[in-house]
């Protein structure tokens, strides 16, 4: 305990008198040498970095952090504040000086400081990128929904596992049939272009990079700051390089937000490029992802204004207007159709736009095959959707130590009903700040751009927050995505309009505080969804028993036709595509009691 807290103590001292030195505090300037480091930035960044180093040893001693992650950090600020404080002295040295060529203050000026941190953040933003690159290449995903479903289903629509090879359960068959299929007819291309499972990940990765380029060409937001903001999510850094679905579909709707928010501010100018952006996310959205159909609805009735004032001319009759804006509006429609082609197409073979799952219209109830998601603890129950959504945000009673990390894809890990399954996710922390940013922006900036971004944030948060399951952030990610996205670009507006040195509202410090919460975010998870373990699935399914049970794979013979019962989500790796050699046909089902289900495996081999 000693040495920690003398730790402790000495980093104190070196930080009041750094301050006091660059200060220029009377008791300091009676000393020539101290007073050359007058107002020295890289003298009092210098001595902050070496302080830190020796103040949290007591981090360690009381198990904030791992100590071996704690030990780098305070390796890594230890050189950083020696080099900086080295540098600081060697400015404060005669032009004479032999050492003086060293000095770097005069090109630090000539760069700017604010640009060096720009430069030192999109390095640390690429680095980051390409490590989730590696996970979503070389390594296997892990359980839930994409073994569930996703995969298998992109291994149907390209043929790579036939349903004779293996036959999904009932209720997943029926989602094949009705679920929009978009993303996993990517994952399939994926998987067959590169010839390996793990290659599905990067729909999901694409769809980031997609996302960062938009934000960087399109609202101007640089890239640093795009990435490090999106990347300080946890749900947004976790899907980033899983063949989960949720990111892709999300990524649709908040571009075609954000295209709507800069086209009713004015940045934009609504014309070929911007209808294009606004069809293709619209699309892309719709036909990945369910839940998000409704949204995509309420975004093409937010765009109709846009198109009537665009296109209702003063300079011509009404009539002529009238003829035109019939013209749009009919090209419209088929847009619609093109872009709601999984619900027509369900209504029209199923008599149901959200097949296979229940919903009633008028009261009555449409052909399903599953009830609406409904699972939830009494608690969250007896909660209005609102609370449950803000209780979620802010990851009130969200964590769990059964959990192997403190966040995962879909917060589970625990059983569908208790209390904290699908709970948070968005980094309660990192919501507050960005709450707290925004209001500021808004109280300094009251303007146009602000006033609709206020008016967006208040009609998106009361959309979402009466969503179906809205409390499972991962269905609606779009909200944080634009949330960060619309301080981003605000932040990045007020400064470009208000360059003086001491605004605070400056994209690189707001790129800072994302890096520490990406930072937080990459040590509480022990790193798992940032750096690749270059494990792919067929060394885990070697390694992982609870994968692919031996003792039921061993009762499997060539030629056998079996049924898999109550092994989701990992019933798809019994199959023999897994098992090269082997030859043998595989229907799974989730439990033979439902009345369903129970003649689905007559004559087959069943194995629990």
């Amino acid at each position: 305990m000693l040495v920690p807290l003398l730790g402790l103590a000495i980093g104190l001292i070196l930080l009041i008198f750094s301050f006091s030195v660059y200060k220029g505090v009377s008791a300091v300037r009676r000393y020539a040498f101290l007073s050359k480091f007058e107002n020295n930035v890289l003298f009092i960044w210098g001595n902050i970095s070496i302080s830190l180093a020796a103040m949290l040893g007591i981090a360690g001693y009381w198990n904030v952090f791992q100590g071996d992650d704690l030990r780098l950090g305070r390796i890594v600020l230890l050189i950083v504040g020696a080099t900086a404080t080295a540098w600081s002295i060697l400015e404060t040295l005669d032009v004479n000086h032999p050492l003086k060529k060293f000095a770097v203050g005069a090109k630090i000026k000539k760069i700017g400081v604010l640009n060096i941190i720009g430069y030192i953040l999109s390095g640390a933003a690429v680095l980051t990128l390409i490590s989730i690159f590696g996970i979503a290449f070389f390594d296997y995903n892990y359980g839930g929904d994409a073994f569930m479903y996703h995969i298998p289903f992109a291994a149907r629509i390209w043929g790579i596992i036939p349903p004779e090879q293996y036959t999904f359960e009932y209720f997943t068959e029926n989602r094949f049939l009705g679920f929009p299929l978009l993303a996993n007819w990517l994952q399939g291309l994926f998987w067959v272009v590169f010839n390996r499972i793990e290659a599905t990940n990067l729909v999901s990765y694409f769809s980031l990079i997609v996302l960062i380029i938009y934000l960087v060409k399109v609202p101007k937001i640089p890239f640093y700051l795009a990435s490090l903001s999106l990347l300080a999510v946890p749900m947004v850094h976790m899907h980033a390089a899983r063949s989960y679905i949720d990111l892709p579909g999300n990524v649709g709707v908040s571009i075609c937000i954000l295209t709507l928010y800069l086209l009713y501010i004015d940045r934009i100018k609504l014309n070929l490029k911007t209808i294009s952006i606004l069809f293709l996310s619209a699309f892309v959205a719709a036909n990945i992802k369910l839940q998000l159909i409704p949204v995509v609805f309420l975004l093409i009735l937010c765009s109709l204004p846009l198109f009537v004032i665009n296109y209702w001319r003063t300079d011509k009759t009404r009539q002529d207007n009238l003829l035109k804006l019939a013209q749009v509006f009919a090209f419209g429609t088929l847009a619609s159709l093109i872009i709601f082609y999984n619900p027509v197409k369900n209504i029209v073979l199923y008599q149901n736009p959200a097949y296979p799952v229940k919903i009633s219209i008028a009261g009555q109830v449409l052909n399903h095959t599953e009830e609406s998601p409904n699972f939830m603890h009494e608690k969250i129950r007896r909660l209005p959707p609102p609370a449950r959504w803000g209780q979620s945000l802010l990851e009130i009673n969200a964590f769990d130590d059964r959990r192997p990390w403190r966040w995962t894809l879909a917060m589970d890990f625990i059983s569908w009903n208790e209390e904290r399954f699908g709970m948070g996710g968005y980094f309660g922390g990192y919501v507050i700040f960005n709450t707290i940013l925004f209001a500021f922006l808004c109280w300094k900036n009251w303007q146009k751009s602000t006033k609709v971004a206020l008016a967006l944030m208040l009609v998106m948060s009361v959309v979402t927050m009466w969503m179906p399951q809205s409390y499972e952030l991962r269905y609606y990610m779009y909200w944080m995505i634009v949330f960060v996205s619309l301080n981003a670009y605000l932040v990045t507006r007020f400064a470009d309009h208000n360059p003086n040195p001491r605004n605070i509202l400056k994209p690189q410090y707001f790129g800072l505080v994302a890096f520490i919460f990406m930072i937080i975010f990459i040590h509480k998870t022990n790193k798992f969804f940032t750096y690749p373990a270059f494990q792919p699935l067929t060394q885990q399914l070697e390694t992982a028993d609870w994968m692919v049970k031996k003792e039921i794979f061993s009762q499997i013979k060539d030629g056998d036709r079996v049924c898999i019962v109550e092994k989701a989500p990992f019933s798809f790796f019994y199959n023999s595509y897994f098992h090269p050699g082997r030859e043998y046909s595989v229907r799974a089902e989730f439990n033979l009691e439902d009345e369903r289900m129970k003649d689905k495996c007559e004559g087959l081999k069943i194995l629990r």
